[in-house]
């Protein structure tokens, strides 16, 4: 199966991650994305360059590509040595692949999702910009998944920390995290926030919570 990478971005982050996964690759002209590409990503110019063919692009910056789902990485579900991102029941495709690009720039080890949300979709990997390719992506059923539980909160504990081999879990914006999780959880983590502020949005929540490690 195949999903569609729309822009530059997605498609350097595709390049240089996973250059054996991505193909068709299409720029709307090589002297544009030789430019480009050399402002922005000089490490995969050449590979663009070499795997693109002239041809229209919707995209306003001029590239577009078509990459490869990988095989399934289940290995990070039982042993890992940075954070695991645990999305639980996501709703929100585009807020679904701004948490992997997050995840992706902070280390994490990679980003798991229950429910129904295919996160291979398309929209999370334009959400994500590409950054699929840089770490395992995958659904799971909570039985799959074993190590230190760390749900993210607004009820939990601001001193809680997050062990470099557990699982955060983080609920949608609308209906949190779901009992089960917190029933297994061995911690439950809040935000520091100012009074009077109820949430964060998603992605910017995930990007706090690992942050706190760095």
């Amino acid at each position: 199966m195949t999903v569609p990478l729309e822009g530059f971005h997605a498609v350097k982050h595709a390049l240089r991650f996973a250059p054996e996964l991505v193909t068709g690759v299409r720029v709307r002209g090589l002297d544009a994305a030789r430019t480009l590409a050399r402002s922005l990503a000089p490490d995969v110019t050449e590979l663009l360059l070499a795997a693109a063919t002239v041809g229209e692009v919707a995209h306003h910056t001029g590239v577009e590509a078509t990459g490869e789902i990988p095989p399934r990485d289940s290995s990070v579900l039982t042993y890992r040595q940075e954070p695991l991102v645990l999305l639980d029941r996501p709703r929100s495709p585009g807020n679904a692949g701004a948490v992997i690009r997050v995840a992706a720039a902070a280390g994490a080890s990679g980003v798991a999702m229950t429910g129904p949300l295919d996160p291979w979709h398309a929209t999370v990997v334009r959400g994500s910009a590409g950054l699929h390719y840089a770490l395992p992506v995958l659904s799971v059923l909570a039985a799959e998944v074993s190590g230190p539980i760390v749900v993210l909160d607004a009820a939990g504990d601001t001193a809680a920390s997050l062990p470099p081999d557990a699982v955060l879990v983080v609920g949608s914006e609308r209906s949190g995290v779901g009992p089960e999780w917190c029933e297994r959880a061995d911690a439950v983590l809040a935000l520091p926030m100012r009074a009077g502020v109820s949430s964060l949005n998603l992605a910017t929540a995930t990007a706090a919570a690992l942050y706190r490690r760095r």
